[in-house]
């Protein structure tokens, strides 16, 4: 019989740990509020990390290790960052874990988050940053589907269109579109660069190329991605394809919103502590598989 061990990353930006004998049923009773506690409270939640374990005293112990660690610890987890894992469990004095891939022994680590796959819609909810709260966004979800190096991104944002903020303007590249409401896609490769990808409701759009953080900033030469947009009463849908020109690992999802009120609020995966920073190696929060046939 095979165990987990899972964390969700809930909103307001609490971990939340457990584990289980069936993943999938147990990330539906989550989904459905039969667990009551702390998911329940701060729904809705991503799964950002799973492992196997062939007994269940092995996913409970690894379980209570990891409700143990800080908060840098559980985004090492998160994004496989093994040296630092080991470097923080040493600071602290105790073991090191940098002589395998897993935590606690198990079978096998899954970083990639709960049903990526390369052929469905993957939904994710975003988080949004505590500092800049806005009780008109209900919520911010993102539908993902990737084939090949295409990635197709639908951004749902739960609060009348009506109600947002942009810069009404003719379709095409443009620049500082994150001034106003603007969707946000972030992909790396190998290395430190990476790419940022702005969308705008107005079907505006931007694309940088970074050398490393927030560094060596330039107009990255991508094919011009595909944006459609949906109207609807109670919310606003903005769908993209973007390809892809590199081969990626990890991906940061996020959103700037504005309101008719003047307030932004800021929506990630993922968000490091202190003020909203979606360049942050700790938003790169979603791992990819690599591409069929890579």
């Amino acid at each position: 019989m095979t165990f987990w061990t899972y964390m969700l990353h809930c909103n307001g930006g609490y971990f939340y740990v457990g584990h289980s004998d069936d993943l999938e049923r147990r990330m539906a009773e989550h989904a459905s509020g039969a667990v009551s506690g702390l998911v329940a409270d701060h729904w809705p939640a991503t799964l950002v990390w799973s492992q196997e374990f062939p007994t269940r005293l092995e996913a409970l112990t690894t379980e209570r290790r990891i409700k143990g660690w800080g908060r840098a610890k559980k985004m090492a987890l998160i994004r496989g960052d093994w040296d630092l894992i080991s470097a923080l469990g040493k600071g602290k004095g105790s073991p090191s874990t940098s002589s395998g891939r897993t935590v606690g022994g198990g079978t096998r680590n899954t970083i990639q988050p709960f049903g990526l796959s390369l052929s469905q819609h993957c939904p994710f909810s975003l988080i949004g940053h505590p500092h800049t709260p806005h009780p008109a966004v209900l919520s911010v979800g993102v539908e993902i589907e990737r084939i090949g190096q295409i990635l197709r991104c639908k951004y749902d944002l739960k609060t009348p269109a009506t109600n947002l903020v942009w810069a009404e303007a003719v379709p095409g590249r443009a620049d500082e579109l994150w001034r106003h409401t603007c969707c946000e896609l972030f992909a790396k490769g190998e290395g430190e660069g990476y790419l940022e990808f702005n969308f705008a409701p107005s079907r505006r759009w931007a694309a940088y190329q970074f050398d490393r953080y927030r560094e060596g900033m330039r107009n990255a030469q991508v094919e011009p991605p595909l944006i459609s947009v949906e109207h609807m009463g109670d919310s606003l849908a903005l769908i993209v394809e973007v390809s892809l020109p590199e081969p990626v690992s990890a991906i940061g999802l996020s959103a700037v919103i504005e309101t008719r009120d003047g307030v932004k609020s800021y929506w990630a995966l993922a968000h490091p502590a202190g003020k909203p920073d979606f360049h942050h190696p700790d938003c790169f929060a979603l791992q990819l598989p690599a591409a069929s046939g890579a």
